[in-house]
């Protein structure tokens, strides 16, 4: 049994951001009353007449770039909350490093040794002489979520941590409890859309701040390092890792393949399809198909155009039918001239789908290659996404990423995407294994200079190298044993 370190405590720069968090969380909403009210812990009761009031957000989440005080801010709310007694409470890292190393720490800067009465070193567990319980937790895998009901629970950097890690452990949270957490983002990825969304399109209960590094009140964060840094490092690192922009990460697949092929404008989408919004019915569609039991089932419209193929239409639902999703499709079609493409092993799906009319061409479903094909068109200008249309299909293929291709043992193994969130880019991907051409480019011809005035010596001598420039060329050849 190891006993209890206070460290030296460190000065805190406090934030607008860092200040709103901290109220927030804090803030509660008495019935009785009919007001919203700022508890003062250890009292959470109504200062008015004193019943407990109900909190108002209860996931919180700060999206913040690098030495912004996230770790700080995050520890403060903890000790916050353990200051109301008989209290449980988790603070959570992705790794046992960043445990030891930024979590704990961060604790043992804020809470002096007479609050301590224990202090098991073995479980991670710090009691309080009011009764709480504080516990440090490592998430390395999914399952150490699991445990004991909660009072409040905090994960730092969570986006280094998948969804099945928080749906194993927030059923511990339920009744008058919070969860917070803080993170430098990673694209449009699970955090984005199941915490910091939610709060931006005011969902009860839900809220987030995004915050620069130069936001920051640390001095250390001078304008001239973060100058530096942005000079040195990639653009887009720089935005993820001081900016806090939710861009296109390290491991993401299409990259900056994407951002130039994003129309969000009608003038845009006219450019690429002039009769918009109308569709000429001579125009090929094709429907990439995902289907999907245990996640969602996804179908992608595209159109060809003289200047390339954009995507104007999605469809994504969960626990339908066949017939329901058939009719979906053919509703998202809205035109014969359709070629209907689908993963070539999904002999099951092409049966159901032929049942209601959908019949399916077999496309190759090797990830590798059909990722490169999508990589050709987008490479080639000639793949287009008519955001407004397609908006859920354009965040997937932003977070589209590879998976590490290394096993627990450190063994290299086939590249693979992270299966999440990827029924759309696979929709993509075998629409186009199933349109093997990139559309012709369009050359103008070339005007010939005129030689009519010329002398005719002088226009006999350049018509003769005009036949022989326009003449085929015999093929090399190399004769032996490498070519024949």
């Amino acid at each position: 049994m190891a006993k209890w370190i206070s460290l030296p405590p460190e000065k805190f720069y406090a934030q607008a951001d860092q200040l709103d968090f901290l109220s927030a969380r804090r803030a509660r909403w008495c019935k009785a009353c009919n007001k919203q009210y700022i508890v003062s812990p250890p009292i959470v009761s109504c200062p008015t007449c004193t019943a407990t009031g109900v909190r108002l957000y209860d996931r919180l989440t700060i999206i913040a770039g690098r030495r912004f005080g996230k770790s700080r801010v995050g520890s403060m709310a903890g000790v916050d909350e353990a200051t109301i007694p008989e209290t449980v409470g988790w603070a959570c890292a992705p790794t046992n490093p960043k445990l030891h190393r930024y979590v704990i720490p961060a604790f043992q800067r804020l809470i002096p040794n007479d609050w301590v009465k224990d202090y098991n070193s073995e479980y991670k567990d710090l009691y309080l002489k009011n009764g709480s319980i504080i516990h440090f937790q490592t998430l390395e895998d999914p399952d150490q979520g699991r445990g004991q009901g909660l009072d409040w629970l905090w994960i730092d950097e969570i986006c280094e941590l998948s969804k099945n890690h928080w749906e194993v452990i927030r059923p511990s949270l339920a009744g008058d409890t919070v969860a917070f957490f803080t993170t430098t983002p990673r694209s449009f990825d699970w955090v984005y859309k199941e915490l910091y969304k939610p709060a931006e399109d005011n969902l009860p209960g839900y809220w987030a701040c995004h915050a620069r590094s130069a936001d920051s009140a640390n001095p250390r964060l001078s304008p001239e390092f973060l100058a530096r840094e942005r000079a040195q490092m990639s653009d887009a690192m720089y935005r993820q890792e001081y900016e806090a922009d939710f861009v296109t990460f390290t491991g993401a697949i299409y990259g900056d393949y994407l951002s130039d092929s994003i129309l969000h404008t009608e003038a845009q989408i006219k450019e690429i399809l002039p009769e918009w919004p109308a569709i000429d019915p001579s125009r090929q569609v094709l429907i990439g198909i995902d289907t999907g039991a245990d996640h969602p089932f996804g179908g992608v419209k595209l159109v060809s155009t003289e200047k390339g193929i954009i995507v104007v239409g999605e469809y994504l639902a969960r626990d339908s039918s066949y017939i329901e999703h058939a009719a979906a499709l053919l509703r998202l079609a809205g035109n014969p001239n359709t070629k209907w493409a689908i993963n070539k092993n999904e002999r099951q799906g092409i049966l159901e789908l032929a049942q209601h009319g959908i019949y399916c061409q077999k496309a190759e479903n090797d990830q590798v290659t059909g990722i490169e094909r999508v990589k050709s068109w987008l490479h080639q200008n000639q793949l287009w996404f008519a955001a407004p249309l397609c908006p859920r299909t354009v965040q997937q293929m932003a977070s589209y990423r590879w998976d590490d291709n290394y096993n627990k043992r450190d063994e290299k193994i086939k590249e693979r995407v992270i299966k999440l969130d990827d029924e759309l880019p696979d929709c993509i991907r075998y629409a186009l294994m199933t349109w093997p051409r990139l559309p012709s480019p369009i050359i103008e011809t070339e005007k010939k200079r005129d030689i009519s005035k010329l002398p005719g010596e002088m226009q006999a001598t350049i018509e003769r190298m005009r036949r022989l420039d326009a003449a085929p060329k015999e093929p090399d050849t190399v004769t032996g044993d490498f070519w024949l």
